[in-house]
């Protein structure tokens, strides 16, 4: 049987803490870190990963936005102050969702094989064309969104009414979900990050070390048009 770390679980838990902020990055400003989106919508193709950070592309640095989230979220001199109350709901909401679809007989064998197709896609138009993110979308919209709990995105309405910006935050859910999965994997669980909460705190603030140097991912991934002007 594989052991696995709590470094391990820190980082599929990052991953999830990752995949909120860029959704509630999206609804409400329309941008997002472009290597974080990356990063995520890639996790959604790893296949056989060598570890956990092998998910995620195999460099910390791709996962600098997660890291910020979690330790914004959990640190207690800074929670009252930086705690964004729409992430906890999206992380919660993933971890409840993805143990109600392994419940659900047929629905990630429907996914993977609409994520295959995603696949196709990529080397035909390129890893993150439009066409690709509205596949992965579709995944999630026509397997997952249907069941409970239903995740309900909050933001600016015309972010959220921009097509390519929903078939993002779709995309990003269903990138969601796969951390979350890999997080259960190796022995994740809500009553652990209760219990150990100090332990995933002091994990995350190891791996953000190295990036100490880094400053804060911003968020430049967007559809809005640009000003012929500026450039």
């Amino acid at each position: 049987m594989t052991q696995y770390s709590h470094q391990d679980k820190t980082l599929a838990l990052v991953g999830i803490y990752q995949v909120a902020q860029q959704v509630y990055q999206l609804a409400t400003t329309g941008k997002t870190n472009e290597l974080a989106f990356q990063t995520s919508i890639n996790s959604l193709f790893c296949e056989n990963p060598t570890d956990t950070l092998d998910v995620f592309g195999g460099d910390i640095q791709h996962l600098q936005l997660g890291i910020h989230a979690l330790l914004a979220q959990m640190k207690s001199s800074q929670a009252d102050a930086q705690r964004n109350i729409e992430l906890t709901k999206y992380v919660l909401s993933l971890m409840i969702l993805e143990k109600n679809i392994s419940k659900t007989e047929g629905t990630l064998e429907k996914v993977s094989q609409v994520i295959e197709s995603a696949r196709a896609q990529r080397s035909h138009f390129g890893d993150f064309h439009d066409n690709v993110i509205a596949t992965l979308a579709r995944a999630y919209s026509e397997n997952i969104s249907t069941l409970n709990p239903r995740i309900m995105v909050n933001g600016q309405h015309g972010h959220l009414q921009n097509p390519k910006t929903a078939n993002k935050i779709r995309a990003l859910l269903l990138a969601g979900i796969r951390a979350t999965i890999l997080w259960r994997q190796v022995g994740g669980s809500r009553w652990g990050l209760i219990w150990h909460r100090k332990r995933y705190l002091q994990a995350a603030q190891a791996l953000y070390r190295p990036l100490e140097n880094s400053s804060a991912p911003s968020a430049e991934h967007s559809d809005q048009p640009k000003n012929p002007d500026s450039e």
